[in-house]
């Protein structure tokens, strides 16, 4: 018999709870890292390549540990993991206001980064992806949406902070944010699975009648489909993905956390620069969402073309922002097309490989989104330390913004046969056992 679901789903309240938790782990403590570029590696007196070259320690040592978090959580549960995560990730940003040299900002964010995916990376979106089978897009879309608006409203406050006590301050401001976020929330909040709670994922009831329907029968298990690891591997999908992923977030992040150094090296105020990056990160809000929607209803491709257009001509806007009205029509295009971030890595994983190992096949994944961004912010800031100018650079990552589009079309072509192919693989494995 099929399970009534009440007239509000507790799913919603889950997205919330993930919404404030990316609010805090991407919105406050990374979104707000290039108001400290200037102001750190001044008062270091090292180059703006060198200090920047931090979060590549902290990328590359997350990148080392996404496979080991993807199989450790495999049959795990995240909630008390998830508060470790918060304890040791709050630590290390406090220590970074202590630091007395570059050398300490790479050790910190090295700690950091092992660390950071027992917080982010697999746990958020296999919760939503557990809570939802109807309208995950829209419901990745809200829950992502938290970066970018903690980063419009952080920006500033952090800059000012600065500005006004220096940037140690600033990151004690922003540990204290990050810790009365996310606490609670993991706490109150978050409800790992809609069995917890005695319901189904949003979706269930459609999907089951689907299944039944195939199948001949009043009710059935529906059958969890999708490649292995070890499949994803051979995949032509997998290559072409990964690809995608890894230019992304070196075009991505080159793009994000060199803007207020290139406003400011192009004639403007720190605070008009902030405010740019703060309108930016608020239009980031609705950019994720309508992502969500985008890919839920017209599919993925489409998706793929439109966001990737709109980086590369977000890149070009942000070349010409020598002077006004660029910085704002480039804040208004990148506030949607930086959604390719956060948006694409957990949704289309879950659409592209299937679910029968999402956790092992999203951990050999992610790797390539944090070795993209290790590399993408420390060589958009050397090109600038060498040529003088960010414009090189942004021109190129205007041409990768469509090198990107073309890999997630292949990726996308060729993964339902490739899915259907090692469907009857694994089934006909399953018969073996059985029989």
């Amino acid at each position: 018999m099929e399970q009534k679901q009440s007239r509000f789903f507790y799913g919603w309240v889950v997205v919330l709870g993930c919404l404030c938790i990316q609010a805090a782990a991407v919105g406050v403590l990374s979104n707000t890292l290039s108001a400290f570029i200037v102001p750190v590696s001044t008062d270091l007196g090292v180059g703006r390549s060198t200090f920047t070259l931090y979060t590549s320690f902290g990328m590359v040592s997350g990148l080392v540990m996404a496979p080991f978090w993807g199989e450790f959580f495999k049959n795990r549960r995240f909630k008390t993991f998830m508060l470790v995560g918060c304890a040791i990730i709050a630590a290390c940003m406090w220590a970074y206001s202590m630091a007395t040299n570059v050398y300490h900002f790479y050790a910190i964010a090295t700690i950091k980064g092992v660390f950071q995916g027992l917080l982010t990376g697999v746990p958020v979106p296999r919760i939503l992806s557990n809570w939802f089978i109807e309208k995950r897009g829209l419901a990745m879309g809200v829950a992502l949406a938290g970066s970018g608006l903690a980063g419009s409203i952080c920006t500033p406050l952090v800059t000012a902070t600065i500005g006004n006590t220096g940037w140690r301050s600033g990151f004690q401001l922003l540990t204290i944010i990050f810790l009365v976020i996310t606490i609670p929330v993991i706490l109150l909040l978050i409800k790992e699975h809609p069995s917890d709670m005695g319901l189904k994922p949003l979706g269930w009831e459609k999907q089951q009648a689907k299944a039944a329907a195939g199948a001949g029968e009043a009710e059935v298990k529906v059958r969890v489909s999708g490649m292995t690891r070890a499949q994803a591997f051979k995949s032509r999908t997998y290559w072409c993905y990964i690809a995608a992923l890894f230019l992304t977030q070196c075009c991505g992040m080159g793009l994000q956390n060199n803007v207020i150094g290139h406003l400011t090296d192009s004639g403007f105020d720190s605070m008009y620069a902030a405010r740019i990056f703060s309108m930016m990160m608020l239009i980031l809000v609705p950019g994720k969402i309508v992502l969500g929607k985008v890919y839920d209803t017209f599919g993925m491709k489409t998706g793929a073309i439109i966001i990737t257009s709109l980086l590369s001509v977000s890149a070009l806007l942000l070349w010409a922002s020598v002077r006004k009205p660029f910085p704002v029509l480039f804040a208004c295009v990148f506030g949607f097309a930086n959604a390719i971030q956060t948006m694409q890595l957990p949704y289309m994983t879950g659409r592209l490989f299937g679910e029968r190992e999402y956790t092992r096949v999203y951990g050999v994944c992610q790797p390539f989104v944090s070795m993209g961004s290790a590399i993408g912010v420390p060589l958009t800031a050397a090109i600038r330390d060498w040529t003088g100018s960010y414009r090189p650079a942004f021109l190129a990552i205007a041409v990768l913004a469509i090198v990107i589009m073309a890999l997630e079309l292949i990726a996308i072509k060729s993964s339902p046969g490739e899915l259907e192919k090692f469907d009857r693989i694994n089934d006909a494995a399953a018969a073996e056992v059985g029989d």
